[in-house]
């Protein structure tokens, strides 16, 4: 197998197939009243998928679908219906039968799922992406395995590629076009004895196309980073209990803004009675040199994207600005109740669902202390070098996250990695509690994915380097 520049599919257009007139036109005859808007969603997508066990090479799938949905929003109700067919009469009839069905229509005119098959009978590009893919996994298993000293470890690898074509036509004459590319990877490296236990670590990184991953993630330093992690994880030993300082590194610890203070800050919960936040509009929550972005316009991103799933163009919102609560992410029909303009937060998975307002990349911005200096301001507290999965009540605030990778803070420097930890609080406690922001601002490497009521996308996230004072922490339970 040979690595090269590849691209998961071939370049798709769906306008150079379906005439934009009679998309347009078919948008428009769907909203026949004033206080009505409509769409038309058509999207085509291919994936290969590429796993690696033990040495060996396993499954490789390949998928693709392609569809369209009708939807007509209006003050009242929603109506929704897809079709697995982009055939352009599949489409009338599609839009044709959206008013009769007198509510939300769930149920697929002419479904067609996407296939999943062995790569044997994929096209060319495809095997070709897939045989990249499948050499950038041989690579990183052999440097975790060289790195590990010889000692027995199980190594285990996945990596994807995803090709997405959209375009959305609009009852108010729009039509937009955008393809998304991403090509994303986990690994894990388990081992050794502790305890009853055998430690696992992994690591994950995601980027437009197999050139750049390779660039951002290189497999000798992934497996390296894997085999270090798993030595500490080892030796590591219980967290503290109780409140204490904490430090989020730069990074991978923009999930806490994105669990706590990004979903809250949704249209469709912030409008609905779901959000503490929503209240708090206009009001200092945090220090002055909080701020909180949400950004798809930035390159090279897993939430990067030209416009969003309604056609709308992609923006920067500023959702905190200098402690205080300013916006809200919305899409069309939440922008229709706060009676404003969307923010080009409108996502879904794939034609078969409704649009929501989402996150895209969601970071804070860097502040002014060098990392340090934040870190030699702690006498004892706990450094939270990677978090886990979480649970947020947007409601009440109340929060609490896995941390994964963790290291106890003695004297103002790192002294001991600490077994898997869980961190909680509240969040406008939290944010009340930030004392330092760092000038390190960075992203999160990894493959980034967000769920919201049954829905994947990818999803963006970073900081600086941030001390918080007053979070809960206690050991995990095994997983």
């Amino acid at each position: 197998m040979r690595a090269g520049s590849t691209a998961p599919v071939t370049r798709m257009s769906l306008l150079k197939r379906i005439d934009r007139s009679f998309l347009r036109g078919l948008a428009a005859s769907l909203a026949i009243r004033p206080d009505e808007y409509a769409d038309l969603f058509l999207e085509e997508a291919r994936q290969v998928s590429v796993e690696r066990a033990a040495g060996a090479e396993g499954p490789v799938t390949v998928g693709a679908g392609a569809g369209a949905a009708a939807r007509l929003v209006g003050r009242e109700r929603v109506l929704h219906a897809s079709t697995g067919s982009l055939e352009s009469e599949a489409i009338e009839a599609l839009a044709g039968g959206l008013r009769s069905s007198g509510g939300e229509v769930r149920a697929v005119a002419a479904r067609s799922d996407e296939g999943k098959a062995e790569a044997g009978g994929a096209p060319e590009e495809t095997v070709r992406t897939a045989r990249a893919i499948g050499r950038y996994l041989e690579e990183v298993e052999a440097a975790a395995l060289q790195a590990a000293e010889d000692r027995p470890v199980a190594w285990a690898g996945r990596g994807e590629a995803r090709s997405q074509a959209i375009l959305v036509a609009t009852s108010e004459g729009e039509v937009a076009e955008d393809r998304r590319d991403w090509v994303s990877f986990t690994a894990r490296l388990a081992g050794g004895r502790r305890g009853g236990e055998t430690p696992t670590v992994s690591e994950g990184g995601g980027a437009r196309d197999i050139d750049r991953l390779r660039a951002l993630h290189p497999p000798a330093g992934v497996g390296a980073r894997l085999a270090a992690s798993l030595r500490e994880q080892r030796d590591a030993t219980p967290p503290p209990s109780g409140e204490m300082t904490v430090v989020l590194a730069p990074g991978p610890g923009g999930i806490f803004f994105h669990e706590a203070c990004g979903h809250a800050l949704e249209g469709d919960r912030a409008l609905k009675g779901r959000s503490l936040l929503v209240d708090l509009l206009g009001e200092e929550i945090g220090p002055r040199d909080l701020t909180l972005v949400d950004d798809p316009t930035l390159p090279g991103l897993p939430g990067s994207r030209r416009v969003d799933d309604e056609g709308w163009p992609a923006s920067r919102t500023v959702l905190i600005d200098s402690g205080r609560v300013v916006g809200l992410l919305l899409d069309r029909a939440t922008a229709l109740l706060a009676e404003t303009a969307p923010t080009g937060s409108a996502r879904r998975e794939s034609y078969r669902d409704l649009p929501l307002p989402r996150m895209t990349n969601t970071f804070v911005l860097a502040g002014a202390h060098p990392p340090e200096e934040i870190l030699a301001s702690v006498m004892r507290g706990l450094y939270v070098a990677e978090l886990g999965g979480g649970e947020v009540d947007t409601v009440t605030a109340d929060f609490s996250f896995r941390i994964r990778r963790g290291y106890l803070i003695a004297g103002g420097r790192l002294v001991a990695p600490l077994l898997p930890s869980v961190v909680a609080g509240n969040g406008l406690t939290a944010l009340r509690g930030i004392r330092m922001i760092g000038n390190d601002l960075k992203f999160d490497p990894g493959a980034g994915e967000c769920g919201k009521e049954g829905q994947r996308v990818r999803a963006g996230v970073g900081q600086p380097t941030i001390k918080v004072e007053g979070l809960a922490v206690r050991r995990a339970a095994a997983a």
